[in-house]
């Protein structure tokens, strides 16, 4: 995915290829700057076009490529089928609004779109041939009593463990704390029922003991409510605590994959040794943290070959020549990377 910019072509996302499957949680890590948050919103192409291009890639979801559909059908994706939480709160919750306005519009809003429980196949055909509002016809949906959708409102705040809801639903955002706010976020997003919620950075706003409140809420909620995730972050220990797979990412690409566990206790490309070594572990008595040198690339002006490169303390020939391949450890299958040092003439091959 490329940006259209008065200083010319910016490639914010380059080759990335990802799968999230059925009830998994994928973590996106990264520095500001990589291409975390891009990715999370080219998925519903929640970035305008232009400035935003797409050329040649894909977005599979239930057979849909979500780049090719019609503008108009989006909508139909959007919310009911992909959920978002956002950064920060206050800025994502309309502030003349009271919190039961709000999740009583997402819930009007799923009713009138197809359920995310659809067959696949007939749901597949129904946006492409644009035949949506018909399949709503022809399955019999019905609008919920004001009633009914304040009672799902108020369950919606219950399931992510807010102790009042019934005030909760009746106040407005600034009447509510940071932690508070997430929870409505995080309710309003889970309240359309989507097959895959994005969390871009949902605590990087909250204090730290607000942010662990807030992210067991998160991975008890995965478990209730059956859906996938993706989890895009920079704090290490938090995809340590929710996620099931991770993809590290810099300068708009996929450096390296592997189950949770597996890359924070063996983590293989010199970018996510650098990571990992320049977060504090909390012990006392820890080694001095050492921070990655160098700054992110300008995407305007990428370096040859592998884009770390220039930051990276074991930089040889090919790495300024040559666009690493990816890799799949020969003990790890699940483990891939893009670095120099393992195939080929690599010095750890």
């Amino acid at each position: 995915m490329r940006y259209l910019t008065a200083g010319g072509d910016v490639k914010a996302l380059n080759g990335v290829s990802l799968e999230i499957e059925p009830e998994e949680v994928v973590g996106i890590v990264g520095e500001s700057g990589s291409g975390k948050t891009t990715l999370g919103l080219s998925i519903t192409k929640l970035i305008p076009s232009p400035p935003a291009v797409y050329p040649g890639g894909r977005v599979d979801y239930k057979g849909i490529d979500l780049l090719q559909i019609p503008k108009g059908m989006m909508r139909y994706i959007r919310g009911t089928e992909v959920s978002m939480i956002f950064q920060e709160p206050l800025t994502s919750l309309n502030p003349v609004m009271s919190i039961g306005s709000q999740l009583a519009e997402a819930i009007r809003v799923r009713e009138s779109r197809v359920s995310s429980t659809s067959d696949p196949e007939t749901f597949r055909l129904a946006i492409q041939s644009g035949q949506v509002e018909k399949l709503n016809e022809s399955s019999g949906a019905a609008g919920q009593s004001k009633e009914a959708i304040v009672e799902e409102g108020i369950q919606a705040l219950k399931l992510v463990r807010i102790t009042d809801p019934e005030r909760v639903y009746l106040r407005y955002p600034h009447e509510l704390s940071g932690g508070m706010r997430q929870r409505v976020m995080i309710a309003m997003a889970l309240s359309q029922k989507p097959s895959l919620l994005i969390a871009d950075e949902p605590t990087s706003a909250l204090d730290v003991t607000t942010q662990a409140e807030i992210l067991k809420l998160i991975k008890d909620l995965i478990h209730e409510v059956r859906t996938s995730v993706l989890f895009i972050t920079h704090d290490l220990a938090t995809v340590g605590h929710v996620t099931d797979r991770v993809a590290v990412m810099y300068a708009g690409e996929i450096i390296e994959e592997a189950p949770t566990r597996e890359l924070l206790s063996n983590p293989r490309h010199p970018y996510t040794q650098g990571l990992i070594a320049s977060f504090p572990s909390g012990y006392k008595r820890s080694p001095a943290i050492h921070p990655i040198p160098g700054m992110v690339p300008d995407l305007r002006n990428l370096p040859s070959g592998c884009k770390f490169h220039p930051r990276c303390p074991f930089a040889f020939e090919p790495c300024a020549e040559r666009v690493p391949a990816w890799t799949t450890m020969a003990e790890k299958a699940e483990h891939g990377v893009a670095c120099h040092l393992y195939g080929g003439e690599g010095k750890l091959a």
